[in-house]
């Protein structure tokens, strides 16, 4: 009987140490924190005192193709450096036209105030600019020249970049170049012939590279045609043997618009594994002409795995990107003193290439002396 009446007063005071505990912990939780409310009280004084709230950062987006291009990277690093503080930079990256404009339309949901877009397909311009108009977003394209009539729409819409026929155009000097002072240089087969391979994003025949290159090539009496165009894009790519189709269909010099893949091509061929000297001498000695000047293609040139680069450097183009951006966003009309460039009248800025050439191509053949 003893032990049910110490049971019961060990439960009545279990019980009310649990009481009390609650009550505690219930008015603890009510009672607004000394913390809280002197933060609050900085606050107030702040305000009362006129001083004002830092600026919330400027949302900013930016819509790349390819982020595992080395000029894609430099293009990056160079716009946010550029842009400086204050701003809040969002970056996506996406091959797939939908999948493009799906990250848009999520960047315009958030209340981005300025969007930078590497346009592949210049038919989806038009669906770009219907929703930066919608929303009031300043919209930049890169990549591909977005139609004139589609420009014509927006007034706060500007393109950076550069023209493919100028590129084209040095492309095939540098060629005619390197062929007149020595055609083995170029060469390969030694039958008079050149035969060029492709190994691009985009597709020479579609987009009228080809034709221009032809045209440059045979008015300088060089016999000239593509032997393979390999898109980077295609479905399935596989590198590696793109390149051994390429010298499969006679290709003597290779056309890339991408130093990273630059780099791994002359790695490729001049592995001894893959490529021996022994046989493929030729092929390993096939130039390799590059469309984009970023720092990586400069360096190849410079060190004789590459021939040729020609084209806009990432850096530069990311930091006028930046500057056109800023002054876009402060409402201001860009000129040459704040952007670097000044836009032509229809709102297109474009960047001076970049242009190394090799000794290979510019020194003349020496020639051998007839015997009497």
């Amino acid at each position: 009987m003893k032990h049910f009446i110490l049971y019961g007063l060990a439960a009545v005071l279990i019980f009310t140490m649990l009481g009390r505990f609650a009550a505690v912990e219930t008015v603890s939780a009510a009672e607004p924190s000394p913390v809280p409310m002197a933060v609050m009280a900085k606050t107030m004084v702040a305000v009362s005192d006129g001083e004002e709230e830092p600026p919330a950062e400027i949302l900013t987006g930016l819509l790349q193709v390819d982020m595992s291009s080395m000029d894609d990277m430099y293009f990056k690093n160079a716009f946010e450096e550029e842009l400086g503080e204050g701003f809040s930079i969002h970056t996506m990256s996406t091959s797939q036209g939908r999948d493009q404009m799906v990250m848009f339309r999520k960047m315009v949901e958030k209340g981005y105030r300025l969007i930078v877009v590497e346009l592949y397909d210049p038919d989806m311009a038009e669906d770009y600019i219907d929703l930066a108009q919608e929303n009031g977003i300043l919209l930049i394209f890169t990549g591909e020249e977005p139609p004139e009539d589609q420009m014509a729409r927006m007034d706060d819409l500007y393109y950076v970049g550069f023209s493919a026929g100028n590129t084209m155009r040095v492309l095939a000097d540098a060629i005619i170049q390197g062929w007149n002072n020595n055609q083995s240089t170029v060469e390969v087969k030694d039958d008079g012939r050149l035969v060029y391979g492709v190994f691009t994003k985009d597709d020479y025949e579609e987009n009228g590279n080809q034709e221009a290159l032809d045209r440059y090539l045979t008015g300088a009496g060089i016999e000239a045609e593509m032997g393979r165009n390999a898109i980077t894009q295609a479905y399935e790519f596989n590198w590696k043997k793109e390149i051994d189709n390429i010298f499969y269909a006679g290709g003597e010099i290779i056309i890339c618009d991408n130093s990273s893949y630059a780099r791994q091509i002359s790695d490729y061929i001049h592995d001894d594994e893959e490529y021996p000297e022994d046989k493929y001498e030729r092929i390993r000695a096939a130039c390799i002409f590059l469309t984009v000047a970023d720092e990586a293609a400069q360096a190849m040139v410079e060190e004789g795995t590459a021939v040729f680069a020609t084209g806009i450097n990432g850096g530069d183009t990311g930091a006028t990107v930046a500057r056109l951006a800023k002054v876009l966003l402060a409402g201001e009309r860009p000129t040459a003193e704040n952007v670097g460039i000044a836009p032509d009248q229809n709102r297109h800025i474009y960047i001076t290439n970049r242009t190394v050439i090799a000794d290979r191509l510019t020194v003349k053949a020496v020639e051998e002396e007839s015997e009497d």
